[in-house]
């Protein structure tokens, strides 16, 4: 987005040929960086970094005509609608992806769909999305800090009427996760540091 909410960074885009796996790029025909649907993914990516974002919801659309099931282009049409605001229709787009065909990229798609959850004040369903991505790509920073805004969030909203065992199953889901997250940046950082510490050359003397 062109404001940034906080921590809330935009959608990310897909090229053609990252969303998918091997064999379910080899299952579609004309799935090719030379193709006309790739070609103008392309140019609306080009468009998109430009700030172009009519132009490049023309270009996606354009290319989901050609590749009308496309994830990649699912996502990036979603991404185009988010910057010009348009978060329902976003959402939409986006929710009807097949996000097992994405393989890697399915954090993508659950970080994009955390952030127009979030624009749409659908803060739990926004929470559930970053948790998501979190479990694909626990390594993701910024969707660890959209987590955390978003939970801030919830815990600001909670309504005081709320039952204490829901309250409570929920809070040690947060509790989990979090936990889960610590875990992962105390690994990330044992291996820095491994990496960093030179080796030692032993001689018997």
């Amino acid at each position: 987005m062109a404001k940034r909410l906080t921590w809330l960074l935009p959608c990310l885009l897909l090229a053609a040929t990252q969303a998918l796996p091997a064999a379910a790029a080899r299952a579609q025909r004309g799935w090719h960086w030379f193709e006309p649907a790739a070609l103008r993914n392309r140019k609306g990516i080009e468009a998109y970094r430009r700030g172009e974002f009519d132009a490049a919801l023309e270009q996606f659309l354009s290319a989901k005509g050609l590749q009308p099931d496309a994830p990649a282009l699912k996502n990036n049409t979603a991404a185009a609608l988010y910057q010009l605001h348009k978060y329902q229709e976003a959402l939409a787009e986006l929710s009807s992806a097949d996000a097992a065909g994405m393989g890697p990229a399915q954090s993508v798609l659950h970080y994009n769909l955390g952030n127009i959850h979030y624009r749409l004040q659908q803060y739990p369903q926004a929470l559930a999305s970053y948790k998501r991505s979190l479990r694909l790509d626990p390594d993701d920073i910024q969707a660890k800090k959209n987590f955390e805004l978003t939970l801030k969030r919830i815990q600001q909203q909670r309504p005081q009427e709320q039952p204490q065992a829901q309250s409570d199953e929920q809070q040690q889901q947060v509790e989990a996760m979090m936990q889960f997250l610590d875990q992962n940046e105390k690994k990330q950082m044992e291996k820095r540091k491994r990496k960093a510490s030179p080796a030692r050359n032993e001689k018997d003397w």
